[in-house]
């Protein structure tokens, strides 16, 4: 039947029906093509099959298809739309053929093929770039004036920023701006892109060869501060005549991509690192030809406007139904959103639109990546370009967007990174991955306290500078697996506060404490309970104290506490004894708090405490009154009592996760978290990447990297700087796979931004184990196929880990992990999953998920963990609301 928005008025709309039925994958084997011309309908078909035939056509083109009464005249007709008085009608003939079907080529075209063919597979794409051509790069809008050429002069001068060579192409062969900017540089250019297009059309060498000599040398003169310019026009009166246009290159020659294999061949030849050309807007012919080549590095500038969002959309739909490519070294493209207000609306504008364009390029979205989205503010000064390029150089500077656009230099392919470790040769390699798995591992099973060094990240500088002259008095609040058990033995491993403080980069510290353990996790090997033990007899023995309670006694001493019903007051006089009883004063005597204080004073000493492994002790603090106001005397009582004390001789260092005090601190929570919030142990995404950029060092794979330089660099430092362990994206330089750097930490994440270093740390240890006998990748330590994998691996222990550290969240784990495997689909509902509305709380308030409306998703490491895979556009979905957590 015809769709209801086409009108049979000419052989045109016809064909629309026939290609609608190649393009739904309904066009039968015995179809072999289809002619439509202005007064006649050809259709090749299989020996035999004429009936099947109009069979077909009598369904397709229902009500309007008829069996010819003249069998000579015709086989069959098609009814035209018609007034009444004179019907209109299509003739259809049929051929038998036994014609082999021919390999169907890509065309980068908006008009209809003059033959359908039958498609049995996909369309043949052009054949890649080799590594030594440039990147071409085209910028494209669906409608002018939304800053199109002004970003794309932008990346020019950020690319020459970076000692890069550009050739700069004016591809807008009716309203050229590029070319009005430098023409008074270039006043009479010795070639333009018209010239281009003309040379290439009647050249007879095969690929253009001719041309392209001519061009390049004829270029030689037009290179402007490392940018060679290629205008439209020699001059502004050949703007209203163009003989020879970008649709006849394509449809004159054998090669339908030539338009873009001949620019790249001009930026090879001038030996540039890439080419950048500004396009026609709208969806013309002026434009398809490279923007319909899967090999361009095509970026869509857009405004948050309805119409060029909408109009943007039909550009994605367009590049997934004509030139859609399923090979890895094809790149997404990526969206420039421009002009917008600095306002509290923002940021929802641009989610609302991103979610529009992503549901678009859905079709080619690789399974793990998405395009590269970069926003620009609206910025009066640009809104109308000075005529002199310099002016307009200093202008894109001052306005900020030559910054905001450097996120596509990193986008791009760099020949200089591809050739990072091109002189690794593989034994190196090999010892180099084996290294790292040792170094890693180490770090992962903090429990065994084999690892002596530690990262000196933001909150233990913030700790050790802001404490140099006063003991700390401090509850450090990190979630599962931030480091809080690691953190703990690093401390006491240095004995002392001020070597602590110095190992923590702070200068001119005053402090001359001593360091003991109280509480430790129970989970410790016994070699960190050794240190434990150590670390609490040196300090007794150091301040004459009897032999320390042993771990055991203490925990019974608190259990037993537990059964009396005690107040906030008396639980913090229990727990200065505590205190006391595990540094060895008065072991087992009450009242042992206030004379260590009273003792220390007495011998001008000073000592720092330190307390982990609370949710050992503590199972049910969720639920059990008593634990609850244990744990608030000791996080809110016992720290203003001590900070109370005049000389303050006592410190004390608290490490507890961050859901025992929204459990435990009923009142005031907010408050006390932000008031420590300068020291919990929180990853952010530059503080992730610097943890795997020194744990890289310590396994002595960057052996240039000056450690003490580490806590100046940014994120996109510490990512460049991070090319030589895992490459620039998860496959090659060319590929469309995602930034390497961005999916480990986007993987790892959780939906309320969190992620944590015993992750992380993992990750790097399965995936050196995994590369250790790869031979693929010779330019990067972990090959993309270890890094992928060890997700599976990385979930299933981080769930496990859930389920014995955090038994509210892991009993609503273990039901999402006993569903089905039919039953593990993202999004699902809470009556999917049979969840209470307080489960499902858990989870989103762990970070563990997110919903909207009733449907509710999981971060990936989360998923993979727990086994969900995704039906309809939940992948897509994922995506655009985990870029809303963040």
């Amino acid at each position: 039947m015809i769709a209801s928005d086409i009108r049979l008025y000419t052989w045109v709309d016809v064909e629309e029906v026939l290609l609608r039925m190649q393009e739904q994958g309904k066009w039968p084997e015995w179809l072999v093509w289809a002619r439509a011309y202005w007064d006649e309908l050809r259709m090749g078909i299989r020996p035999g099959t004429q009936e099947l035939a109009k069979k077909l056509l009598s369904e397709t083109y229902d009500p309007r298809f008829r069996i010819s009464p003249e069998q000579e005249i015709a086989d069959s007709l098609i009814i035209l739309e018609s007034i009444s008085q004179s019907e209109r009608i299509l003739p259809v003939f049929f051929e038998e053929t036994e014609e082999e079907l021919p390999i169907l080529k890509l065309i980068p075209s908006l008009s209809k093929p003059g033959v359908v063919w039958q498609q049995r597979q996909e369309l043949q794409p052009p054949e890649s770039f080799t590594s030594d051509f440039p990147p071409v790069v085209a910028f494209h809008s669906f409608k002018g004036g939304v800053g199109r050429t002004t970003h794309a002069l932008a990346l020019a001068k950020a690319l020459t920023n970076e000692k890069y060579r550009v050739l700069l192409v004016d591809g807008d062969l009716e309203a050229p701006g590029i070319s009005w900017v430098f023409e008074q540089r270039l006043p009479n250019p010795d070639i333009c892109f018209a010239d281009v297009l003309a040379l290439a059309h009647g050249d007879p060498s095969p690929e253009a060869e001719s041309t392209i000599q001519l061009v390049v040398d004829r270029l030689q003169s037009s290179l402007i501060d490392g940018i060679y310019i290629l205008p439209s026009f020699r001059s502004t009166s050949g703007f209203t005549s163009l003989e020879i246009r970008p649709e006849h290159l394509i449809q004159g020659s054998k090669n339908p991509f030539l338009l873009t294999q001949l620019i790249a061949s001009i930026g090879k030849a001038l030996e540039v690192d890439f080419v950048l050309i500004d396009l026609r807007a709208g969806l013309s012919e002026l434009a398809t030809g490279l923007i319909l080549d899967p090999r361009v590095y095509r970026i869509f500038v857009t405004t948050l406007s309805a119409q060029s969002i909408s109009g943007t959309i039909q550009l994605l739909e367009l590049i997934a139904n004509r030139a859609l490519s399923t090979r890895e070294e094809d790149p997404l493209p990526a969206l420039i959103f421009t002009q917008v207000p600095e306002d509290e609306r923002a940021n929802d504008l641009v989610k609302e639109a991103e979610d529009k364009l992503l549901e678009a390029a859905q079709p080619f979205l690789a399974e793990d990546n998405e395009p590269l989205r970069v926003v620009t503010p609206f910025t009066s000064s640009l809104l109308a370009l000075p005529s002199t390029w310099e002016d307009v150089v200093n202008r894109l500077q001052r306005s900020g967007i030559v910054d905001a656009v450097r996120t596509l230099v990193e986008w791009l392919p760099s020949q200089q990174s591809e050739l990072i470790s091109a002189s690794t040769n593989p034994p190196t390699l090999k010892s180099q991955r084996e290294q790292l798995k040792e170094t890693a591992e180490k770090l992962v099973y903090a429990e065994r306290a084999e690892a002596e060094d530690f990262l000196a990240t933001d909150s233990l500088r913030n700790l050790a500078s802001d404490h140099r002259v006063k003991l700390p008095i401090m509850v450090i609040v990190g979630a599962k697996g931030s480091g809080k058990t690691y953190t703990f033995l690093q401390i006491i491993r240095r004995k002392d506060w001020q070597t602590f403080a110095k190992d923590a980069c702070a200068n001119a510290i005053k402090i001359k404490a001593l360091i003991c353990p109280v509480l430790a996790s129970r989970n410790l090997a016994e070699s960190a309970k050794k240190i434990v033990k150590e670390a609490q007899e040196a300090v007794a023995q150091e301040l004459e104290f009897d032999h320390p309670l042993d771990a055991s006694t203490i925990r019974d001493k608190i259990r037993e506490t537990c059964q009396k019903g005690l107040h906030e007051g008396q639980w913090r006089e229990r727990w200065l004894d505590v205190i006391a009883w595990g540094v060895g004063c008065q072991p087992g005597q009450e009242g042992a708090g206030r004379n260590l204080t009273a003792d220390l004073v007495k011998n001008k000493q000073q000592l720092v405490v330190i307390i982990d492994g609370l949710e050992d002790l503590f199972q049910n603090f969720t639920n059990n009154e008593a634990q609850q106001t244990a744990l608030r005397a000791l996080l809110q009582e016992v720290p203003e009592w001590l900070e109370q004390q005049p000389s303050r001789p006592l410190g004390i260092i608290i490490f507890v996760r961050r859901d025992i005090v929204l459990a435990t601190v009923h009142q005031n929570s907010a408050q006390m978290m932000a008031r420590y919030q300068p020291y919990a142990l929180k990853w952010s995404r530059e503080e992730a990447l610097r943890l795997v950029t020194w744990v890289s060092k310590q396994a002595d794979i960057l052996p240039s990297l000056n450690v003490e330089k580490l806590q100046e660099m940014d994120q996109e430092q510490l990512t460049q700087k991070l090319i030589p362990l895992w490459g620039k994206k998860l496959g090659s330089e060319r590929s469309k796979q995602a930034p390497s750097a961005k999916f480990v930490i986007d993987a790892l994440s959780d939906f309320n931004g969190q992620i944590q270093s015993r992750d992380l740390v993992r990750l790097l240890y399965i995936a050196a184990r995994d590369s250790i006998n790869e031979h693929r990748w010779q330019d990067r330590i972990l090959v993309p196929k270890a890094i992928r994998e060890s997700f599976n691996e990385c979930g299933k222990e981080k769930i496990k880990e859930i389920k014995q550290e955090n038994k509210v969240l892991g009993n609503v784990i273990e039901k999402l992990q006993n569903l089905k495997a039919e039953e593990k689909k993202i999004p699902f509902t809470r009556d999917e999953t049979q969840l209470s509305q307080e489960e499902v709380k858990d989870l989103v308030n762990n970070g563990a998920a997110i919903s909207e409306g009733d449907d509710y998703y999981l971060p990936e490491i989360f998923r993979t963990g727990l086994g969900f895979t995704f039906k309809g556009r939940g992948r897509t979905k994922v995506i655009s609301l985990a870029r809303r957590a963040r």
